[in-house]
C-alpha cells in the first residue's frame, strides 16, 4: 500500500493504494524476501527467482532496459538461490 506513481506496488496500475493488496502476479509463487525502494521493488521467490518492478529509468530493475514495470517481472538472466541472501535498493 502507499504511493504508486511508478507501479512500485505491482498492482498493474499507477494508482495509489490506501490498504494492502495481494499482487496477482505472485499467485502460486512463494516469496522469500522483498525489498522496497521509494519507486521500485524487488523480490526473491523461495525457488530463487528474482523479480523487479516499478521505476526502471536507470536499469535498476535488472531487466535489461530502462522501462517502468507495473507488475513484477522475472529477471531471466539470474537465479539468486545460491548467490544472494539480501537485496539492496
Amino acid at each position: 500500500w502507499g504511493r504508486n506513481q511508478n507501479g512500485q506496488l505491482g498492482l498493474g496500475t499507477t494508482e495509489d493504494s490506501p490498504v494492502p493488496q495481494k499482487i496477482k502476479a505472485f499467485q502460486g509463487i512463494s516469496i522469500k524476501m522483498v525489498a522496497a525502494g521509494a519507486e521500485h521493488t524487488a523480490a526473491i521467490s523461495k525457488e530463487g527467482a528474482l523479480y523487479g518492478w516499478g521505476w526502471g529509468r536507470y536499469g535498476n530493475l535488472g531487466l535489461g532496459d530502462r522501462n517502468d514495470r507495473l507488475v513484477p517481472e522475472k529477471v531471466s538472466t539470474l537465479n539468486v538461490s545460491q548467490q544472494a541472501s539480501k537485496i539492496y535498493l
